[in-house]
């Protein structure tokens, strides 16, 4: 039995261990890092270029102040194809409220399954997965015709295994400027607030410990170049802890001077991110109006430099 619980206690470890630095890319190295890896095809394939983005597909994930200058009704069900067992899965719903204001709900699901645990004698013992979640929720009003301002309040659970798991509330903060017709900027602060605090007293009674950590603060700068209906670029600077990190991100519809018909038919995207790598994503979306609804289909591919194969990213929404 002591020799149990001594292995048992190496999993526990080992997993709260993994929770840190398991997140579908090696880019952020630490508490809640699936968190901040993007949002949707749409996002991931711009390099996450999109805190100052209010045209087409968006949420109150990077910037909750985008929101009241969405015009349309939007969601979306994005699936993750990810190598090392891994699962990313986001869904979100936006919609603006005439005259001056908008509001988003968006989730992630992410995690890591079929972990084999085995005892010390290297013996097959079971399956072990991890689910961490997030539900947020944004609301953002236009103070002045060109500035708006937003929140967002974050729901983080994260079960880490069997009884050990632990829940936070997170605060977004946004504001966006509207310089002119083609050119927008925005900044957002993220995660205010937000720890997660382990407490294994629940498996190992007095034995047990409590460990707090701190969610690193996350501040987003961005400006937006856009052209309506045909061309985006977008610019961003992101500071996650001590890591920087600077965005590109473009987005063109090649059919736009071709043909009136098919105008918003087809985009293609492409993004960049540097930080201590140099990391790349592409993607594209393809638009079909049906009645009164318009439904899309968005592709993203990443680069992931530690992992077998890259992150595959298949979005389908529903816009009016």
């Amino acid at each position: 039995m002591a020799r149990y619980l001594s292995y048992n206690k190496k999993i526990i470890l080992f997993l709260l261990t993994l929770s840190l630095v398991v997140k579908v890319t090696s880019q952020n190295l630490s508490v809640a890092s699936f968190s901040r890896l993007g949002f949707t095809s749409r996002g991931i394939g711009l390099g996450n270029a999109m805190t100052s983005v209010t045209h087409g597909e968006i949420t109150g994930y990077y910037n909750p102040a985008v929101l009241p200058f969405s015009n349309i009704k939007s969601a979306s069900l994005t699936i993750g194809i990810l190598s090392l067992d891994r699962t990313l899965d986001f869904i979100h719903y936006t919609q603006s409220l005439y005259p001056t204001a908008g509001f988003s709900i968006f989730i992630i699901r992410a995690g890591v399954k079929n972990i084999d645990s085995r005892d010390v004698d290297g013996y097959h013992i079971e399956n072990l997965s991890t689910r961490e979640y997030l539900i947020g929720f944004s609301f953002s009003n236009r103070i002045i015709e060109k500035i708006s301002v937003g929140l967002s309040l974050k729901f983080y659970v994260n079960k880490l295994y069997r009884d050990i798991s632990s829940q936070t509330l997170g605060i977004d903060f946004g504001v966006l400027f509207k310089l002119n017709e083609h050119i927008t900027s925005g900044i957002s602060i993220h995660d205010i607030n937000a720890k997660y605090k382990w407490d294994s007293s629940v498996i190992y009674q007095e034995k047990g410990r409590t460990v707090v950590e701190s969610f690193p603060l996350t501040a987003r700068f961005g400006i937006t170049y856009t052209v309506q209906n045909s061309f985006m670029a977008s610019v961003g600077y992101s500071s996650i802890g001590k890591e920087k990190i600077i965005n590109i991100g473009s987005e063109i519809y090649p059919l736009y001077f071709l043909s009136e018909q098919f105008r918003q038919s087809v985009c293609v995207r492409g993004g960049i991110q540097f930080f201590s790598d140099i990391d790349f994503s592409l993607g594209f979306g393809l638009n079909r109006k049906i009645s009164n609804f318009i439904v899309s289909f968005d592709y993203a591919y990443k680069f992931e430099k530690y992992s077998p194969s890259g992150m595959q990213l298949l979005t389908i929404g529903l816009k009016l």
